[in-house]
């Protein structure tokens, strides 16, 4: 049998191209390479020796795949009798039981101690009066007040939309500090927009400020097609929630960074040093405490409308010594409220009428706000449970 290869014409000239062609045999290839000669024979001898072994059959492939699997299991078999007669005879293994030394036994191990929480405490306490001296300068720029004076959003339709700020930030499991954000950027928006705001702007506008604190204080912020398919239940397009981010984040020129009321009561309580002045249980619930008056707060119009973050601070934190001053008799509400004061650098007088205030709303809140349940569902609680 004969193959004949022919040259490509690419690059050849024309002398080249007028010799005849070259033929290669089968026997030419066969005699230039004896080793592959000598496979091909074996591999023959091979097959008919299993084609004597197997019975007639029409089918080629068939056939074929029956000679691989019989040549892949002579192969195996042979290997793995290679293996037996060279496989070394193993030793029984002991197992010897040791037990530690006595000295060993009575050693504790201690827990490894987090040295960047004190390290960020220590940092707190030391920056703590720079910080918030600088939030209470600020806040006269940063701080709304009377945001609902030019528009047509009466104050009870803004609670509730307060109201329903703490049930889907507590559901979606995101910070305090993300709550007091998106409450800031809200009245924050009110204040400053030239356009007048309708009650069919609210939903938007609570929605999107939800959406904006979720990203500036979440390490996982909420999505917007979480905001759009869950929260706002597609009533709101995510366009819509887009040209409404831009148009408060351009409105209030992108401060973000003011303080909130629940900055300036911790900051309050830090820097005035009340930790170290209770116990560990009884500062926990005072903590407790100051959180739940703080969002009751933001509820009232009348309150926070009209007061600075540092004044409602400071009277909620005078509110919330008073009730743990029944708790512990050796704390003195009063005493302690005239230092803040004088901390701060805030009017006593005004500081007393604002806790009154806020006395009286703790009070009556369900009589002010009735069927608003949100916040003595996710941030209401007992003594009892905090000592649990």
């Amino acid at each position: 049998m004969e193959i004949k290869y022919n040259r490509s014409l690419s690059g050849v000239t024309e002398n080249q191209l007028q010799q005849p062609l070259r033929r290669v045999t089968k026997t030419f290839n066969e005699n230039r390479d004896p080793v592959r000669k000598n496979l091909t024979m074996l591999y023959n001898e091979d097959t008919q020796q299993i084609n004597k072994s197997l019975p007639y059959n029409n089918n080629n492939d068939l056939n074929r795949k029956i000679l691989n699997q019989e040549r892949v299991k002579r192969s195996l078999n042979q290997e793995v009798l290679e293996d037996k007669e060279n496989m070394p005879q193993l030793k029984e293994i002991t197992f010897i039981n040791h037990s530690l030394p006595q000295e060993f036994l009575t050693i504790s191990i201690k827990h490894k101690f987090d040295h960047t929480i004190s390290e960020n405490n220590n940092l707190q306490k030391l920056y703590t009066d720079e910080i918030f001296f600088y939030l209470k300068e600020q806040e006269r720029k940063s701080t709304p007040l009377e945001w609902l004076k030019y528009h047509f959003i009466p104050s009870n339709l803004r609670a509730k939309m307060i109201d329903w700020m703490i049930e889907v930030l507590c559901s979606y499991k995101c910070s305090d500090q993300t709550f007091f954000v998106a409450v800031r950027t809200l009245d924050f928006y009110f204040s400053k927009s030239q356009k007048q705001l309708e009650i069919s702007d609210l939903h938007l506008c609570g929605v999107t400020s939800i959406f904006i604190a979720a990203k500036y204080e979440e390490i996982n912020p909420l999505k917007l097609s979480v905001v759009h398919e869950k929260i706002a239940h597609k009533k709101l397009s995510t366009d819509q929630i887009k040209k409404k981010e831009s148009d408060i984040l351009q409105t209030i020129g992108f401060d973000l960074v003011g303080g909130t009321l629940y900055d300036m009561y911790n900051l309050i309580l830090m820097n005035c040093f009340i930790e170290k002045k209770l116990q560990e249980k009884t500062y926990k619930y005072l903590k407790k405490l100051c959180l739940y008056l703080s969002k009751m707060i933001l509820h009232d119009y009348e309150i926070c409308g009209k007061t600075n973050y540092t004044l409602l601070a400071a009277a909620l934190i005078f509110v919330a010594f008073k009730i743990v001053e029944q708790l512990d008799s050796s704390f003195d509400a009063d005493n302690q409220i005239k230092d803040i004061a004088f901390v701060i650098q805030v009017d006593h007088d005004q500081l007393i009428d604002i806790a009154a205030k806020v006395l009286n709303l703790a009070k009556h809140f369900e009589k002010h706000f009735p069927n608003l349940e949100n916040l003595k569902k996710f941030n209401g609680f007992q003594l009892e449970d905090d000592e649990k």
